[in-house]
C-alpha cells in the first residue's frame, strides 16, 4: 500500500483553517479584555451599572408594555380622566359652598344639616376622584405629581377642615357667634389651601386631555430614570481628572517610585552578596545552604507575607515585642515609615532568591582559567572580585535588576497583606489638595481598592491605565539604555 504524502494527510486548507481559528481565538481572548478595560476607564462604571444589561432589558420590556397598554386604551383612559375632572369640579364647588356658608352665616341662619351635606358630597367626590387617579389602569398618579397633589388636598380636608369642624361644632345643635368666629379663623384658610391644590389637580388632568402623549411619557419616566441610573455613561477624561484632583493618587505614584528606589538596591545587594558568598569553594556545605536560601522562592507569597506581618504585628509579633522591649516605638499599623520599612524587608525576602540565582549562574559561566591566572599573578580576593567577577556578572545582574524593578513598580501583595497600604492619615502632596487615605497605598493597590472597596470600576481602570503608561515608559527607557546602546556599540 503506497504511503500518503504529508500534503494528503494534512491538506493546506486545513492548516490555514486551524491557524486562522487559533489566531482569531487568541485575538479575542487577548485583545477583547484589553479593549473593554480601556473602554471602562472612560465611563462611570460602578457596582450598580457594570453588569446591568439584563435589568435594563427587563425595564425596557416593562416600558414597552406600559406604552402599548396606554396606546391601546387611550379612549378609556381619557374617559376616566374626564370623570375624575368632573368629580374634582364638584368637590371644588362644594368647598366654595362651605366657604360661603361659614363666611356669611349668622348664629340664627347657620345650618348644621347643610354643613353635613356638604361634607358628605366633598368626601364622596374626592373618594371617586382618588380611586381613578390612583388606579393602576390609568397611570394618572405618576403624571407631574398629580397623585401627591391630590393626596395633600385630601389630607388638608380630612385632618384640617373636618378636624376643626368636629372640634368646634361637635354635637351642637346651634352655634354661637364665637363658634362661627372660630370656624372662620381655623377653617377658611385651609379651605383656600385645599381649593388651590384641587385646582392644580384639575389643571393636570386637563393637560392630559389636551396632550395624551404627556401621560404616556410620565408613566414611563420613572422607568427611564432607573434605566439611566443603572446604565454606564461615557465620561471622557473625567476619571483621569478625578485621579489628580487630590493628593491620594499622586502620592501613591510617589510612594511606588520611592519603593522601587529603596527595595531594588536592597534586593540586589542581598542577592548578589549571597551568590558570591556561596559560590566560594571555601564555604563548607554551600550547596545545601544555597538550596535552603531558595525556600522563599518556593513558598506561596500569601504564606510568606502573612508570616512577616505576624512577626511585626504590635503586641503579638516577636520582632515587634523585642523592639518594644528595647524602647523602640515601632508599629506597622500606625506609623507610615515603619510599615514602609517592613515592605522593603518583605520584598527583599521574596526577591533575593531570583537575584541570587541569576548571579550564581553568571558566576558559574566565568572561565576558571581567568580566576586561576589572577591567583598566579598574585591578585587578592577583593581584586579578583572587582576586576574579573564583577565586570563579567554585571550585565546579568543589571538585567535581573531591571526585571525586579518592574515587579516593584507593580507592588501589590506586600502592602495589601501587611496593612492594606496603611496607616490611613491625611495626605498633602505637592500642590494637590489635602485628602485622607492610605499613606503606603501603591499604584496597583490604589486601583484595587477603588474597585473592590469603593466599587468605582471606571476610576480603578483609569488608575491602571496610568500604571500601564508608567510601565510602558519604563520599558522604553530599558530598551533604549540596554539594547539601543548595545546595537550602537555602547557598553
Amino acid at each position: 500500500m503506497p504511503k500518503k504524502s504529508g500534503s494528503e494527510l494534512y491538506p493546506a486548507r486545513v492548516a490555514f483553517l486551524l491557524i486562522f481559528l487559533s489566531l482569531a481565538m487568541y485575538l479575542f481572548f487577548s485583545l477583547w479584555p484589553i479593549a473593554y478595560s480601556v473602554y471602562i476607564a472612560f465611563t462611570d462604571a460602578n457596582n450598580v451599572n457594570i453588569a446591568s444589561e439584563p435589568r435594563i432589558k427587563e425595564l425596557q420590556a416593562q416600558r414597552a408594555v406600559i406604552t402599548s397598554y396606554l396606546s391601546a386604551n387611550k379612549e378609556n383612559v381619557l374617559s376616566q380622566v374626564r370623570r375624575a375632572d368632573d368629580y374634582l369640579s364638584d368637590a371644588i364647588a362644594s368647598l366654595l359652598e362651605l366657604k360661603t356658608l361659614i363666611a356669611s352665616s349668622t348664629p340664627q341662619n347657620f345650618s348644621i344639616s347643610r354643613l353635613t351635606s356638604i361634607r358628605s358630597r366633598v368626601d364622596e367626590d374626592l373618594t371617586y376622584a382618588s380611586s381613578i387617579i390612583n388606579s393602576n389602569t390609568t397611570f394618572l398618579y405618576y403624571y407631574r405629581g398629580l397623585g401627591d397633589t391630590l393626596y395633600r388636598a385630601v389630607s388638608i380636608i380630612d385632618s384640617g377642615i373636618w378636624g376643626d369642624v368636629d372640634r368646634i361644632v361637635g354635637f351642637k345643635l346651634a352655634l354661637t357667634e364665637n363658634d362661627l368666629s372660630q370656624l372662620r379663623e381655623a377653617v377658611l384658610p385651609k379651605v383656600d389651601q385645599a381649593l388651590g391644590l384641587l385646582q392644580q389637580s384639575r389643571d393636570r388632568l386637563r393637560e392630559v386631555e389636551g396632550n395624551y402623549d404627556l401621560l404616556v411619557g410620565s408613566a414611563t419616566a420613572g422607568i427611564d430614570q432607573e434605566i439611566d441610573r443603572i446604565s454606564m455613561h461615557f465620561v471622557g477624561l473625567q476619571n483621569f481628572q478625578t485621579l489628580f484632583t487630590d493628593s491620594r493618587f499622586p502620592y501613591s505614584i510617589f510612594k511606588t517610585l520611592l519603593f522601587v528606589l529603596t527595595s531594588v538596591p536592597l534586593k540586589v545587594a542581598v542577592g548578589v552578596s549571597l551568590a558570591f558568598l556561596f559560590s566560594s569553594p571555601m564555604i563548607y556545605g554551600r550547596k545545601v545552604m544555597r538550596a535552603a536560601l531558595l525556600v522563599p522562592w518556593a513558598l506561596p507569597v500569601l504564606l510568606s507575607v502573612t508570616t512577616w506581618r505576624m512577626m511585626f504585628a504590635p503586641g503579638i509579633g516577636p520582632v515587634a515585642n523585642y523592639l518594644a522591649s528595647i524602647g523602640v516605638d515601632f508599629s506597622i499599623y500606625n506609623r507610615e515609615w515603619d510599615a514602609f520599612l517592613v515592605y522593603n524587608i518583605v520584598e527583599m525576602w521574596l526577591a533575593y532568591p531570583f537575584i541570587m540565582t541569576v548571579t550564581m549562574a553568571a558566576i558559574s559561566s566565568i572561565p576558571k582559567e581567568l580566576i586561576e591566572s589572577a591567583m598566579v599573578d598574585g591578585a587578592s580576593v577583593w581584586q579578583r572580585f572587582r576586576e574579573i567577577m564583577l565586570p563579567l556578572t554585571s550585565r546579568p545582574v543589571l538585567f535581573a535588576s531591571i526585571l525586579t524593578a518592574g515587579a516593584s513598580l507593580q507592588a501589590f501583595m506586600v502592602p495589601l497583606l501587611i496593612n492594606n497600604g496603611g496607616p490611613t492619615k491625611e495626605i498633602q502632596f505637592l500642590w494637590f489638595s489635602r485628602t485622607t487615605g492610605g499613606v503606603n497605598e501603591m499604584m496597583v493597590l490604589f486601583g484595587y481598592n477603588r474597585a473592590y472597596l469603593d466599587q468605582q470600576y471606571g476610576l480603578s481602570t483609569a488608575a491602571y491605565l496610568v500604571v500601564v503608561l508608567i510601565l510602558l515608559l519604563y520599558a522604553l527607557a530599558w530598551y533604549y539604555l540596554i539594547y539601543k546602546r548595545t546595537s550602537t556599540g555602547g557598553t
